[in-house]
């Protein structure tokens, strides 16, 4: 039988461009769990981190944080800074839209060797953290377990040189970093049929040293005891003893009603940054310590994709600890705290000194206006009061005067009439001369009579005058002394 495809050949293929594009483009479509963990996560806790650390070193550096610990802290922050700031340039890759292919990715030569750089400085600040942790964990029990040493070896000059000392192991520790891997050239993508054929493709691969197997075992011992198991054991102890001794502290202090050393709250802090770092950095221990064990999936160069993806999740967890070592200076330290409050929250402080202000100034104004009514009125009320006072008593004392000048008027007369009779007497003897010297001493005798009657007579009269005028007076005084009385008489008189 004949069949029609015995007689087609490889040039009878037709093979589309854009097809192949498409399939070739699709086939490197990069891994969604490295764009969201890798790239948006990681780049969100890395501004964070960058964010909160430089705020807490600016103020854990002040003149008033003046103890050994906060050497110690502000050497953490520093660390945790760093590695928060050079873990983004490779962070920004995986964060890039993931409908991008990974040959589109900015991968020149400069940029993967910018990334192999700061990935090991990075990974040195971890380090760094963790050593710095166990630094200030063993200062603390000194000062709490040990307080006779406390004061010589609980220094802030010790503190310096102990941080300084962590840093320049550091450097020792990242330099071989930076020499494990090299830029190297994809030759696959420089051979498909892309639209820019004059770009290059980079990759971070193994360097000769990263693959010289004394290197990588040397490396994966060291990483394992000397950044994980011995720091994260000494931590774990020390804490115990501290944990135990601040029970201790507290019971004592129930018995004898003592107040506890106003250093606690320091230390209370430095165990839960602890805690927090035993927590976050037990994924990285774990990868550590099975690359010890199994040497073969750290010393090849692609590891297990599960395993990648636990490294992933390990050095997030990693990152997500140097970034929120702030939170537990916030929540557990109260000097850190003030000071923090203090120094850049002084728009708040400002707002609400004014709004105080303010509202002071208010209520003193309400005051002062409530003041000046009271007494506007009081004073207002008191001049009706003594005006009416003053009129009642004016017409009071005008009656009485009335009454008193009727009374001397009828009282005149009379004594008019009883002074005539003298000047007759007088007249009289002035006239009759003629009587003899007895019966002018009887007349004389007579007349000196009728004058002292007459005197006597006048004196009552003036006596009886004043007693009237003094009952005219009490009167005028006494309706001055209530405004009651006045109005009663007024309406008796009426």
């Amino acid at each position: 039988m004949y069949s029609p495809s015995s007689n087609v050949t490889i040039d009878d293929l037709v093979i589309d461009n854009a097809a192949l594009y498409e399939s070739i483009r699709k086939s490197f479509t990069r891994d969604p769990f490295d764009h969201y963990v890798n790239g948006i996560c990681g780049l969100f806790i890395c501004f964070l981190g960058i964010i909160s650390n430089a705020l807490s070193f600016s103020i854990l550096i002040r003149r008033t944080m003046r103890l050994s610990t906060y050497v110690y802290l502000a050497g953490l922050c520093l660390s945790d800074f760093t590695a928060c700031f050079f873990l983004i340039p490779g962070y920004i890759l995986y964060a890039y839209p993931i409908n991008i292919p990974d040959y589109e990715l900015p991968r020149t030569y400069t940029y993967t060797q910018i990334i192999i750089i700061t990935a090991a400085i990075s990974t040195t600040a971890r380090v760094l953290s963790v050593w710095l942790c166990v630094a200030f964990t063993i200062d603390r029990w000194i000062m709490i377990c040990r307080p006779f040493d406390g004061p010589i070896y609980c220094t802030m000059k010790a503190a310096r040189r102990v941080t300084f000392i962590i840093y320049i192991v550091g450097l020792f520790y990242a330099l071989p970093l930076m020499f494990e891997y090299e830029p190297h050239e994809e030759t696959v993508l420089t051979e498909l049929p892309l639209e820019d054929h004059n770009k290059n493709f980079y990759r971070y691969k193994l360097s000769n040293l990263g693959k010289n197997s004394i290197f990588r075992w040397i490396y994966v011992l060291i990483n394992a005891l000397a950044v994980y198991v011995i720091p994260l054991t000494t931590i774990i102890i020390l804490n115990r003893k501290l944990l135990l001794s601040i029970r201790l502290l507290e019971r004592r202090s129930a018995e004898y009603n003592a107040p506890l050393p106003t250093k606690q709250g320091i230390t209370i802090m430095l165990l839960a940054t602890t805690i927090m770092l035993l927590v976050f950095r037990c994924p990285s221990a774990v990868i550590s310590v099975m690359w010890l064990i199994s040497a073969k999936m750290f010393i090849n160069e692609k590891s297990p994709f599960r395993l990648r993806k636990f490294h992933s999740i390990a050095n997030l967890f990693a990152t997500l600890n140097a970034a929120t070592t702030f939170i537990m200076f916030i929540i557990y330290g109260t000097k850190f705290r003030s000071e923090f409050t203090n120094v850049y929250c002084f728009c708040l402080n400002k707002i609400k000194t004014n709004e105080n202000k303010n509202k002071q100034k208010q209520e003193q104004e309400e005051k002062q206006q409530m003041k000046r009514l009271i007494s506007n009125d009081s004073i207002q009320n008191q001049q009706l009061i003594n005006n009416h006072i003053k009129n009642q008593s004016n017409k009071i004392f005008r009656q009485e005067t009335i009454q008193s000048n009727d009374n001397t008027t009828i009282t005149t007369p009379t004594t008019t009439r009883n002074s005539f009779p003298l000047f007759k007497i007088l007249k009289s003897q002035r006239r009759k001369r003629q009587f003899s010297p007895e019966q002018e001493s009887d007349s004389q005798n007579h007349i000196n009579n009728n004058m002292n009657n007459e005197q006597e007579h006048n004196q009552v009269r003036n006596i009886e005058n004043e007693n009237h005028s003094n009952d005219n007076q009490r009167k005028s005084i006494t309706v001055g002394v209530s405004y009651d009385d006045c109005l009663k008489r007024l309406i008796n008189c009426r």
